[in-house]
């Protein structure tokens, strides 16, 4: 976008009418001072902890040739409006030529499976597009892997990724779409040719404060940014799916169920094993047995989500003969080594329940020892849930640290050991290094260990900050294979 198309753009939000002569070419748009480079626009949004106000200096110094404001400031480069934030979300897609309307876009967005569902779906479309993928764990396409610092990022990243991934020849975004990023509207005006809902179980209740304010902000992707004659695919066996799908009677859905055989997509599973599981998915009027090379019920769910998306953009044949492709998702239900020993990033009772249920189910392990924590600054109204949720389905707990952030990890713990029993066999090890030793150590040969809480995060947070830890390099070295 040009300066003089830039500031007619955003003249009905200015305080005063700047004149620019220079009409060079603008590249991006940033609120992050330390990202601005010549040609970068950068916009002063004051947050919690720091005010963009503080780095307009910085930025004029990098090369910045406009700075978007809402204090005075003594310079012809500097736009002041009346707000930043209203002037930002107005701007955005029209500076980037709406790249969002060039691809297809799919959201996926739920309590748990949000990240196995959208690298499976990669998995079964990337033959036929190319694709990029927006998550928890990273944001990678183009052969580009960039570290995720939310799972959703703010609404200049969005439209800044996004917009790179299309020059980049990306086909296809699939995004996991937070309740975060939808109540503060991160992904402003973009639609979605698909939207699926996992699941609905309690988290992130500091943040949203009612289960009712949670499940809002998740219809939201539905509701308002599903694009006319978009699909809806919903796990109607999750009571707020099932909920969801009633209200949304005017949208085009493609319903998942193993209960209800009106669902467009039902499944019935004829072996589980300790490789993935046999299912005869009935979509489309074809019936068809499927191997799905992941471990558990809820990743035959998952599975059936991203199945039912692929399809609308390869064709059901192509999407059937998809699944059985290999596919690893790093931190979920993730096996080390050859031992049985796991990772997994269940942080909530409900994933944690699927997770010790689907060992249990096996039928191959005699006792099933867990370690894990909760996280601190968060909901600590699931910890003590998540306390009698393990000593429920496991036969060792172990109650450690995970990232307790600035709160007392004591009070964490203690929040925790609230819900459990007291005949449970709980021990609380607060080294996050040594608890994952102590369980490997104690392991029987017929015992399998579940490390959750974290998956593949290599980092954890404290009062002193952020540092490298990896849970699944603890446990190869208590294993002797680091």
């Amino acid at each position: 976008m040009k300066i003089t198309d830039f500031i007619s753009f955003i003249s009905k939000f200015a305080v005063n009418q700047p004149v620019f002569e220079n009409d060079e070419n603008l590249e991006k748009i940033t609120a992050d001072s330390r990202e601005v480079m010549p040609g970068c626009v950068f916009f002063c949004l004051k947050g919690l902890n720091s005010d963009g106000h503080d780095f307009i200096e910085a930025a004029f110094e990098k090369g910045a040739p406009l700075v978007v404001g809402e204090k005075e400031w003594n310079s012809e480069n500097y736009i002041r409006v009346k707000s930043v934030k209203d002037a930002l979300k107005a701007v955005l897609p029209a500076f980037y030529g709406e790249p969002d309307k060039k691809m297809k876009m799919i959201g996926v967005t739920g309590t748990n499976g949000k990240t196995s569902t959208t690298f499976i779906l990669e998995n079964i479309l990337q033959d036929d597009m190319s694709c990029g993928v927006i998550g928890t764990l990273n944001y990678k396409y183009a052969g580009k892997l960039i570290p995720a610092q939310n799972t959703t990022p703010l609404n200049w990243k969005w439209y800044s990724l996004i917009d790179d991934m299309q020059k980049s020849g990306v086909e296809a975004v699939i995004s996991e779409v937070s309740s975060h990023a939808l109540e503060e509207n991160r992904i402003e005006k973009t639609m979605f040719d698909a939207a699926i809902f996992t699941n609905l179980t309690r988290d992130h209740l500091d943040f949203h404060k009612t289960f009712e304010n949670y499940y809002q902000a998740k219809k939201k992707l539905f509701s308002e940014h599903l694009k006319n004659g978009g699909t809806a695919i919903i796990n109607i066996d999750d009571e707020a799916g099932k909920r969801l799908s009633e209200e949304l009677y005017d949208i085009r859905q493609i319903r998942i169920s193993e209960k209800d055989k009106s669902a467009e997509l039902f499944m019935k599973t004829e072996e589980m094993s300790g490789h993935g599981s046999k299912v005869v998915f009935t979509f489309d009027g074809v019936s068809r047995k499927v191997k799905i090379p992941l471990v558990g019920n809820f990743n035959i769910y998952n599975t059936a989500g991203a199945f039912a998306a692929a399809s609308l953009f390869i064709g059901v044949e192509k999407a059937f003969d998809r699944i059985e492709n290999n596919v690893s998702v790093p931190g979920r239900l993730e096996k080390v080594g050859k031992h049985a020993v796991y990772i997994d990033y269940a942080h909530t009772p409900d994933a944690m329940e699927n997770v010790l249920v689907t060992l249990r189910k096996l039928g191959i392990y005699e006792k099933i020892i867990i370690v894990f924590g909760a996280g601190g600054d968060r909901d600590s109204g699931k910890r003590p849930i998540m306390g009698e949720t393990a000593c429920r389905f496991a036969d060792k707990v172990i109650v450690t640290d995970d990232n307790p952030r600035t709160e007392d990890p004591k009070k964490i713990i203690d929040n925790i050991l609230a819900g459990c029993p007291e005949d449970a066999d709980v021990t609380v090890i607060n080294d996050r290094a040594e608890a994952i030793r102590k369980a490997i150590e104690i392991k029987g040969e017929k015992d399998v260990v579940l490390i959750a809480g974290k998956g593949a995060e290599n980092y954890q947070i404290t009062k002193s900050g952020k540092k490298f830890f990896s849970d699944r390099y603890e446990a190869e070295k208590s294993l002797g294979e680091a």
